[in-house]
């Protein structure tokens, strides 16, 4: 009687059998391996939180060095040298700024001594106003609670503007020294921008380091659009103000367009700021003009930030108007109004990593998956094989 015969058994890969007291001390090391990385993490992001205004200056710095690179490049194209080409450009600039102090700063020292000799005139127009008040309160008791309001409000402005006249000299002396800061660091950043791509290229694999490169380019050009469309949102915004005041017979027309148009490159504050000056501007003419004036500069505003900014800044930096507008809503709640100026770059070098990096990456780990998967079920010898090879 034949008995049946049990089968052969599998001769299992001798890279597969592992060394006795090897896999825990493996284990526990992975894990002290990953702490550690964690500990490293937390540690980083807690340094970058608590110098994030250095991060974020030397990100304007890059900003500012992006945005002047294509003039550099046209002027060393015509035999200048690097540090002329970037110091013409810079001189360009603060002339630029020169030119507007030059054309502003008597028209305010100018207006400012009219403010104050117009101050008795104010004051009794002020007191002719509360006796109407008063006398309308008679019949209408509703006016008096509008009054207090009206107060109220006015108490809450003249504190903030009190604060913000007695933070100016400290805050002159920041933006100062955060100007100068941002130059420099612009100006070291163009001056030695071959050795950095060098040194950065040479962390890559060398497969990997023309794909990088392109990736770095990308992101200079992606930054570089970003001020011309910050520049143009200013312009128009400027303009229309200055149409504005111009159709109420403004005397301040186009400096006060011109103020409350810079005043755009900061966000959520700077347009509050250039609505304060535009209301002292069109107070003197009547309440009819002043109530024209904030309703036209409400509708710019809303114009601005939900139309003309998502479109100019998205079609420049290239990327989704949606996109852009939520990047703004979350560097804001972030970083506060420098979270919300830097947002829009910011997005476009994440946009620009995710769709040349992350997308790529992801999509050739698809298509070995769908290639196995075509091919059929992987004997377990060759699966484990293929493991031992990755």
């Amino acid at each position: 009687m034949t008995h049946p015969q049990s089968p052969a058994p599998v001769a299992t890969p001798v890279a597969a059998i592992p060394e006795r007291g090897r896999p825990r001390l493996d284990y526990a090391a992975g894990i002290y391996l990953a702490l550690l990385f964690l500990l490293l993490t937390v540690l980083g992001l807690y340094l970058i939180y608590r110098l994030r205004f250095l991060v974020i200056l030397l990100f304007l710095s890059l900003l500012l060095a992006c945005g002047i690179a294509t003039p550099v490049r046209w002027l060393e194209r015509r035999r200048l040298p690097r540090s002329l080409a970037i110091l013409t450009c810079y001189t360009v600039i603060f002339g630029i700024f020169a030119a507007i102090t030059w054309y502003v700063l008597p028209q305010l020292v100018g207006q400012a001594v009219s403010l104050v000799e117009d101050v008795p005139l104010r004051i009794e127009q002020a007191r002719q106003v509360q006796a109407r008040i008063d006398e309308l309160a008679i019949e209408y008791p509703i006016v008096r609670d509008l009054d207090r309001q009206l107060i109220t409000v006015t108490q809450g402005l003249s504190a903030t503007l009190t604060r913000m006249l007695l933070n100016a000299p400290q805050a002159i002396a920041k933006a100062l020294f955060s100007l100068a800061t941002m130059f420099t660091v612009g100006f070291l950043l163009l001056m030695a921008k071959e050795r950095l791509l060098i040194v950065t290229l040479s962390l890559f694999h060398p497969r990997h380091r023309a794909p990088a490169q392109q990736v770095l380019d990308e992101i200079g050009i992606r930054l570089g659009a970003y001020l011309r469309a910050k520049l143009i949102v200013m312009v128009i915004v400027g303009a229309l103000i200055w149409l504005t005041l111009t159709l109420l017979d403004s005397p301040y027309a186009i400096l006060i367009a011109i103020f409350a148009g810079s005043m755009e490159a900061i966000p959520r504050v700077g347009p509050w700021i250039g609505r304060f000056a535009i209301l002292l501007a069109v107070f003197p003419l009547g309440w009819q003009e002043a109530a024209i004036a904030m309703a036209a500069h409400v509708v710019i505003e809303n114009f601005k930030g939900f139309i003309l900014s998502p479109l100019v800044e998205a079609d420049q930096v290239d990327i989704h108007p949606l996109t852009a507008f939520i990047a703004i809503i979350a560097g804001g709640l972030l970083l506060g109004w420098i979270g919300a100026l830097i947002a829009v770059p910011a997005a476009a070098v994440v946009q620009v990593v995710v769709q040349d990096v992350l997308i790529p990456w992801r999509h050739s780990r698809l298509a070995e998956a769908e290639r196995l998967f075509a091919i059929g079920p992987v004997p377990p010898d060759a699966e484990l094989a293929h493991t031992n090879q990755s």
